[in-house]
């Protein structure tokens, strides 16, 4: 049994959005638990903003009603959500939590295997990155692996594993592969970018040896060139799988896929990204 936890806006979440929590629940054969995201002070905070000067306007009523509007918002999409959950087909919890959100996620990782967030969620008041600092910053911090869905989840037809013999790399394959032992029959393609002008993958026998325990169907490719560009270049195009990359936003030996590399991918393709650090 897993504990897998799912990061959710309660002002807003679309019902597709929880579908995809529910399958990687499902896949993982785990119950879910829902932490409903309040920052409701967030969300007023741009009112000021909005009104210069507030002499022809009464800025504490205009908090209140904006305050309670977004409560009856929060309310009814609590109760869409349990709704959504009331099909028997998944264990779910729903946690409801205020303040701020990336902390109190983060800290809920601590306690978790695996922690599931969609790509576009932010609770920021005005412009934010892309992907949004709310996704960045439970990458970098999360104690627990994530994986950061696309707003359409695609029909999974193979896993990619990116790999370059790094202890990284490795740790996210093994902690992909016990989280769900089901995609056991799914084809999988092991990915490695030639390093250094060394076209031969890494301790090879040993990742073959390893894969073959775990996967029906394994092939191996060599690419040339940037791996950033190589693994974008490979993905660009693919709405049908899973790419798992191992650390985000560390330093030191230990990172193998870079923050800005990752940005890029979160933001240009369209499939689950998984990405863990030791």
């Amino acid at each position: 049994m897993k504990k897998i936890i799912a990061a959710i806006d309660a002002l807003q979440f679309a019902p597709g959005q929880v579908a995809t929590f529910k399958y990687f629940a499902k896949e993982a054969q785990s119950p879910l638990t829902v932490i409903c995201l309040d920052d409701i002070v967030s969300e007023l905070t741009p009112a000021g903003v909005m009104y210069p000067g507030g002499y022809a306007y009464n800025y504490e009523q205009i908090t209140a009603e904006s305050r309670a509007a977004l409560e009856f918002r929060r309310d009814n999409n609590l109760k869409q959500l349990r709704e959504l959950y009331d099909d028997g087909n998944v264990e779910i919890k729903v946690r409801e939590t205020a303040g701020m959100p990336a902390e109190k996620v983060i800290e809920e990782s601590r306690f978790a295997d695996l922690l599931l967030i969609n790509n576009s969620t932010s609770f920021a008041t005005l412009y934010d990155t892309d992907p949004p600092r709310f996704v960045k910053d439970l990458l970098a911090d999360a104690e627990c692996p994530v994986m950061v869905l696309p707003e359409v989840m695609p029909a999974i037809k193979q896993v990619v594993f990116s790999y370059n013999g790094s202890y990284s790399s490795m740790y996210a394959i093994k902690q992909f592969t016990q989280l769900f032992p089901g995609y056991s029959d799914m084809p999988v393609k092991v990915v490695y970018v030639a390093e250094n002008n060394n076209h031969n993958i890494p301790w090879e026998p040993k990742l073959r040896e390893y894969m073959d325990l775990h996967y029906d169907t394994v092939e191996y490719a060599i690419l040339n060139g940037e791996p950033a560009t190589e693994f974008l270049a490979l993905l660009i195009d693919r709405n049908d799988c899973i790419v798992t990359y191992g650390a985000y936003g560390r330093s030191g030996v230990s990172r193998f896929f870079h923050r800005s590399d990752a940005d890029n991918i979160l933001r240009t393709v369209n499939i689950p990204v998984f990405i863990t650090h030791p």
